[in-house]
């Protein structure tokens, strides 16, 4: 059974590509823009899961981890990845089964 959340989630996916295909389909109409290409869509492609899946190759530090979230992370997630404007990343701990679970990277 799907929980109300999978079902949002599922509607607003459906309803993106839709109003992609639309969008894409009145570009063309007008004569302007064009569909993305698989290496534009990869340029933003810069999501990364918590396993670490969609990390670059390579390695680094605390020190050039700190650094690069400052640069690209902070102005959304906060400063110590509290949230505002964008989803929290840090606390929950033990709150999923809650009443008021608290969805973050260490939930």
């Amino acid at each position: 059974m799907w929980s109300d959340r999978q079902v949002l989630i599922a509607g607003m996916a459906a309803a993106f590509l839709i109003n992609a295909t639309a969008n894409a389909a009145h570009a063309q109409s007008l004569g302007s823009g064009h569909t993305a290409t698989p290496a534009e869509i990869a340029g933003w492609d810069i999501d990364v899961r918590a396993d670490g899946q969609g990390l670059p190759p390579g390695h680094g530090s605390v020190r050039e981890g700190e650094k690069v979230y400052v640069e690209n992370c902070a102005a959304c997630h906060g400063d110590k990845g509290e949230g505002k404007p964008a989803d929290r990343l840090v606390g929950g701990f033990g709150t999923l089964a809650s009443a008021h679970p608290v969805r973050t990277v260490g939930s």
